[in-house]
Formats: C-alpha cells, structure tokens, sequence
C-alpha cells in the first residue's frame, strides 16, 4: 500500500511540476510579446518621424533652391 501511496505522489508531483513549467513557459512568451509589440510600436513611430522629417526637409530644400528674388538686391 505504501508503495501505491509513493508511486500516487510521484505522479501528482510530476503533474503539478509539469503545469508549473507550462505556466512559466507561458508567463515568458508573454513578456516577449509585450516586448515585441512595444518595439514594434516603438519602430512604427520612428519610421513616421523619420518620413515627416525627410519630407520637410526636402520641401525646405527645394524651397530654399527654387527662391529666386523678383529684382537684384542693392546694398
């Protein structure tokens, strides 16, 4: 009977050590989502940043080359 109790443990033991590592795999592939979402997020904004900056940078340039005054300046 004792070794029936011991061999009912080691299962029980095995099962719930079984779930605690399912549970920790879980836990850790939520923390890499989140991380992976947050750099996406984070990449998305400095790709907008980096496109709004590039276009008024190329609107400033071809201002500032196309400005030609109506008559010559005298000092």
């Amino acid at each position: 009977m004792t070794r029936l109790l011991f061999a009912l443990a080691g299962v029980v033991l095995l099962a719930l050590t079984a779930l605690a590592l399912l549970w920790l795999a879980g836990e850790l592939l939520v923390g890499l989502g989140a991380f992976v979402v947050g750099t996406a997020a984070v990449l998305a904004r400095l790709l907008r940043f980096l496109l709004l900056a590039g276009g008024l940078g190329g609107l400033a340039y071809f201002l500032a080359s196309a400005w030609r005054p109506a008559r010559e300046v005298r000092p």
